[in-house]
């Protein structure tokens, strides 16, 4: 009886510990991609800021804006792989993203328009303007 005991005390914190290490796991990947993201010239150079385009990441949740259409489309965002993604919108086909791309660590977003690279924004003059609701 002490036997079955103690393995099932084993098993027990084995399941605890475990999972606690699955679940920081799973925070650490919805937060890699956390932040405001401006469109760039291009996905093979040195990134150069486009700010007409921002996509704005918390979580698993996805906001992207154009300054034409001066609105913002929501979607969620799957997880498909170590470093690929697919952005579920709420109107519009999804799209792919991968991260990181090229040695600048940029993000790229596949569409069937085409493909586009981001950058984290990292100058207050390339934020997300006010429409885009992040």
């Amino acid at each position: 009886m002490r036997k079955v005991t103690l393995l099932l005390l084993l098993l027990v914190a084995a399941c605890v510990f475990g999972c606690k290490g699955e679940k920081t796991t799973s925070e650490d990947t919805q937060t890699l991609l956390n932040g405001k993201w401006v469109l760039d010239y291009g996905c093979q150079q040195d990134p150069t800021p486009n700010p007409v385009a921002w996509l704005i990441i918390n979580n698993n949740n996805v906001i992207s804006c154009m300054q034409v259409t001066q609105g913002a489309v929501k979607g969620l965002i799957v997880k498909i792989s170590e470093g690929n993604y697919r952005f579920d919108w709420q109107q519009g086909p999804p799209s792919t993203a991968s991260y990181p791309v090229t040695e600048w660590n940029l993000l790229g977003v596949s569409n069937p328009s085409g493909q586009n690279c981001y950058s984290r924004v990292r100058n207050p003059a390339n934020n997300p303007p006010a429409y885009c609701g992040g």
